[in-house]
């Protein structure tokens, strides 16, 4: 593709996010509401498994991962409230989005498996930002969450690309996707999050991984640049040089040690298995 088809695309992406005349997904209600419970302290267990259960399928999934072996090694549970009472509200909330949200809200015919490996990149992110702040014993629900959507512009681009290519009769190559992405997906993202009515955290950590600004939430940003870290392995060939990543910067900037790395890495497997049974 010529620079000339290129530089058409952008200006036509750019003149769409301007106009706000984006193609954004809507977010599950049943998603909106785990989150509006798990944000209210006065919710309880018996409201979460309400609200699933008015979802036979997705009932059904929150299960099967409640009792797989990376959430539940040693018993079986037969009832969503005993998993609740169990697994906690914020683990059954996480495995709830996650089984809500993913690939499956994107038409991105013939770039299924892309998206699907930016889901699982998003999913090891948030994964080890709930490790990693439980470590530090920062605000782990936040976290997840944030690192689970920091990405999220990338598929709504995506989208948004292949529907101006169809529309002006190009042919695209996927480098050329995959630089549109990395520009814009923090400007749609941060739409995107607007739209869903996020917790400002969300917004701030999918600017400030964009290098655009932290706002109140500089602690939370920082967690998950370092999730991104360890993801980065986990995604890959799952090698972790532990004296590497103790001397990377965004494990230096939050003040995680040797100690505290290892004691991280000896999660490894577990959390190997805990980001596998929520990408099915």
């Amino acid at each position: 593709m010529d620079q000339a088809s290129i530089d058409t695309i952008s200006q036509q992406l750019e003149k769409r996010i301007a106009m706000k005349a984006l193609a954004l997904p809507m977010l599950p209600q049943v998603t909106t509401q785990v989150l509006s419970l798990v944000n209210d302290v006065n919710s309880d267990a018996a409201e979460l498994a309400k609200l699933i259960q008015s979802d036979q399928a997705l009932a059904g999934h929150v299960m099967r991962i409640a009792n797989s072996a990376a959430y539940s090694p040693n018993a079986k549970m037969t009832s969503l409230q005993q998993a609740i009472a169990r697994l906690g509200m914020q683990n059954m909330s996480e495995i709830a989005m996650a089984a809500t949200m993913g690939p499956k809200m994107f038409n991105t015919k013939g770039y299924e498996e892309l998206v699907k490996g930016i889901w699982i990149s998003s999913l090891a992110t948030a994964v080890w930002a709930r490790e990693i702040a439980r470590q530090g014993r920062r605000n782990v629900e936040s976290t997840f969450l944030c690192g689970l959507l920091f990405q999220i512009g990338r598929p709504v681009v995506l989208q948004t690309v292949l529907d101006i290519a169809k529309d002006d009769d190009m042919d695209i190559e996927q480098e050329v996707v995959a630089q549109l992405m990395e520009r814009y997906q923090a400007q749609v993202g941060s739409e995107l999050a607007d739209h869903w009515l996020l917790p400002s955290a969300v917004k701030d950590t999918i600017l400030g991984i964009a290098g655009q600004g932290s706002g109140a939430s500089a602690d939370i940003v920082a967690t998950v640049k370092a999730a991104r870290t360890f993801a980065a392995c986990t995604t890959a060939d799952r090698q972790y040089d532990e004296a590497a990543l103790s001397a990377d910067a965004t494990i230096v900037d939050i003040n995680l040690y040797a100690d505290d790395v290892q004691q991280l890495l000896e999660k490894s497997d577990s959390v190997h298995d805990t980001i596998s049974e929520l990408s099915l």
